[in-house]
């Protein structure tokens, strides 16, 4: 029987705070844990660094917020290799800028048997990417015209510097692999479930090099921009109470009819994407054939049958070694419900949302219980079995499935921030409803270990234990060698 992953995210604070030995000692007996994702590099605090600000401390690690954290590279930067680019060598973390992370830890994980990954997340905004000289050449462009918060797929300076990040940690670390992971909804994603203005500013993108893509596609720019922007003005009208005439959902297609080019340009920013995916993998291909590469897939894609459609499971196992799915079980549950809210104030703006969630469970194939209920309970594991068989795609492309199990992920409102928001990947989701008052949702080691089972029973190959070692509870930790003892 081939060995089953048992992956687990790592940000470099931990290494600091607890030493390296012990937490590859820790996490080895506590969780049978093989494989390490070692959150490099990254620029987003889902990945680094410690407990966010007002969210609960685990058992281990240091007791104390960083409210300055910044991210960026955890690894030593070797400059020959960034020349193909104007952004230069990748943007060295402020935290513990003489220290080398991958180097560090591949030295006493080897010996322990445990295989080094870097988990390259860009995923979040680049403030801290800004810092970099010349980014701001490299991010998109939104429907008004105006700079986004994010570098554009299509911008060449951004694709060679991501390839340069790839190609330097491939030759100049003993790594097992590189996970990569762009949680970024697509602009049409965005406007069928975005009842407010938050996050209008990525609906993209409009650069040049997107404009002379979509030239060669033969798609007209202006006429996606207007279509765009006439689709905000319905959903701002739908959030305030204004429902058309004909219906949300018939306004909303008669738009897509009126204007393909809406539906163009989706296609036009997934396909960069999904590009800068092949790039990846033929990079790491070229120079070191033995290691395995993958791609994070944000959870999004499992709520959302249009993010599905965008987001095909057997395309992307072509150009993979292996699909990490986010199946975060507890935090889905809030996660999902103010994904349902959010969709029933846009595309199916028709009915509310306790009539749309039996539909929408219908169209996704899962079996959950009532919505109001889905803040307090989460998803169930068979949510998390059903996803991964769902995602099986093993006899159509190379790849293999493997689960992403959620562990303490924070949910509902941090207490140091006024803000009530949930996310999913990088898309907010905002519900007062939802965040405000206690009785969430909180991992125990039970939930855990039932996860873990219906991963497997799923037909996964592997499992990764996420967000980050540095939420996590060290007896949550313990329920996945709970589960795997009997498997």
């Amino acid at each position: 029987m081939t060995e089953r992953t048992i992956a687990i995210q790592i940000g470099a604070v931990s290494f600091i705070d607890e030493g390296v030995g012990n937490v590859l000692d820790t996490v080895q007996s506590r969780a049978g844990v093989n494989t390490l994702w070692l959150a490099t590099p990254t620029w987003n605090r889902a990945s680094g660094g410690r407990a966010e600000p007002g969210r609960p401390f685990p058992d281990h690690g240091k007791a104390e917020y960083e409210p300055d954290w910044r991210g960026g590279n955890y690894a030593n930067i070797h400059p020959e290799y960034y020349r193909g680019s104007v952004l230069g060598p990748a943007g060295r973390a402020p935290e513990y800028s003489d220290w080398d992370m991958l180097e560090a830890v591949i030295a006493e994980a080897r010996p322990r048997g445990l295989k080094s990954f870097a988990y390259f997340d860009e995923s979040s905004h680049a403030r801290e990417l800004r810092r970099l000289p010349g980014f701001q050449h490299c991010l998109e462009v939104d429907i008004w015209n105006k700079p986004a918060r994010r570098p554009c797929f299509n911008n060449p300076d951004y694709r060679n510097w991501v390839l340069a990040i790839v190609e330097d940690y491939i030759k100049s670390y003993e790594l097992n692999g590189l996970a990569f992971s762009s949680a970024r909804p697509g602009p049409l994603d965005r406007l069928l479930q975005e009842p407010t203005r938050q996050g209008l500013g990525l609906i993209v993108c409009y650069c040049p090099h997107c404009k002379a893509r979509a030239a060669e596609r033969g798609i007209d720019w202006r006429r996606a921009q207007e279509g765009q922007r006439k689709m905000v003005l319905l959903n701002a009208a739908v959030s305030e109470g204004n429902r058309p005439p004909d219906g949300v959902l018939a306004s909303f297609w008669r738009l897509l009819l009126t204007y393909p080019e809406i539906l163009a340009w989706q296609s036009l920013w997934a396909d960069g994407q999904h590009q800068l995916y092949r790039d990846i993998f033929g990079t790491v291909r070229s120079f070191r054939p033995d290691m395995k590469v993958g791609w994070d897939l944000h959870q999004g894609i499992g709520f959302s049958p249009f993010q599905r459609a965008g987001q095909n499971y057997a395309d992307l196992s072509h150009i993979a070694d292996f699909l990490k799915i986010s199946t975060y079980h507890d935090a889905g549950g809030p996660r999902f419900a103010s994904f349902v809210r959010n969709i029933a104030s846009a595309v199916f703006g028709d009915a509310d949302p306790t009539a749309v969630y039996p539909v929408l469970l219908k169209m996704l194939g899962l079996d959950e219980g009532a919505l109001d209920e889905l803040p307090q309970t989460g998803l169930s594991a068979d949510y998390v079995r059903r996803e991964v068989a769902r995602a099986d795609v093993g006899r159509e492309g190379r790849s293999t499935i493997w689960a992403g199990i959620g562990i303490d992920i924070p949910v509902g409102e941090p207490d140091a921030q006024p803000a009530a928001e949930v996310s999913i990947g990088d898309t907010p989701m905002i519900d007062a409803d939802l965040t405000a008052g206690p009785g969430l949702i909180e991992t125990t080691p039970a939930r855990v270990s039932a996860a873990v089972r219906a991963a497997f029973d799923g037909g996964a190959t592997g499992i990764v234990l996420g967000r980050k070692y540095s939420e996590m509870r060290l007896d949550n930790l313990s329920g996945v060698k709970t589960a795997l003892a009997d498997l």
